[in-house]
């Protein structure tokens, strides 16, 4: 019963297509995404993305859970080797990364779509985020020797709202200096410790 695919072929071509979703929302932004656009981007027919993913909603779906899990393996590797005197600037060397390579706002403006598959994935996407993000400001708190006032969980929330709005202001306003930003919010944030 061959099919004439090899499963490690079919891999890479589902690879290649989330790729070029990624590259279709950076360019377009996260509503435009069509199709059409990824089929172009990946340099294959409209049919061949039907075959693998077949429809819209599962492949946005699928890139939605593949970017957060490549968001969060890199932010949980970031700080693996910290110590006090480099947890805050590892974490900025992380997040300036992520600012730079656009998968993060891709992530985020692709959370803005519809659809049952979708908001599961978006669903799935955040919890994700929040428990890496309270494993992050866990992380620098007890690297620091600091105690938070408040519970690590709201903590990790209001570090994961600040996180994506400076994905969204550094978008709008790439000639601001996200840096200052981040000092500021982490002295802040830091200042909640008892």
């Amino acid at each position: 019963m061959p099919t004439g695919r090899s499963p490690s072929r079919a891999t890479e071509t589902r690879e290649r297509l989330l790729l070029a979703t990624l590259r279709s929302a950076q360019r377009d932004g996260g509503s435009a995404v069509s199709l059409q656009s990824i089929a172009a981007e990946a340099g294959v027919s409209k049919a061949l993305v039907l075959y693998h993913y077949h429809d819209k909603e599962t492949l946005l779906a699928t890139t939605i859970q593949w970017l957060c899990d490549r968001v969060v393996q890199r932010e949980l590797l970031a700080l693996n080797t910290s110590n006090a005197t480099s947890v805050l600037e590892e974490y900025w060397q992380w997040l300036d990364a992520e600012l730079h390579s656009g998968e993060l706002r891709a992530l985020l403006e692709l959370a803005q779509e519809r659809g049952g598959q979708i908001r599961q994935a978006i669903a799935r996407s955040a919890a994700q985020r929040q428990e890496a993000a309270e494993k992050t400001v866990t992380r620098v708190f007890r690297l620091l020797e600091l105690t938070p006032r408040l519970p690590p969980v709201m903590l990790a929330a209001c570090e994961l709202a600040f996180r994506d709005g400076l994905v969204t202001w550094s978008a709008q306003r790439p000639d601001q200096n996200t840096r200052v930003a981040f000092d500021v919010f982490w002295l802040s944030l830091l200042g909640l410790a008892r």
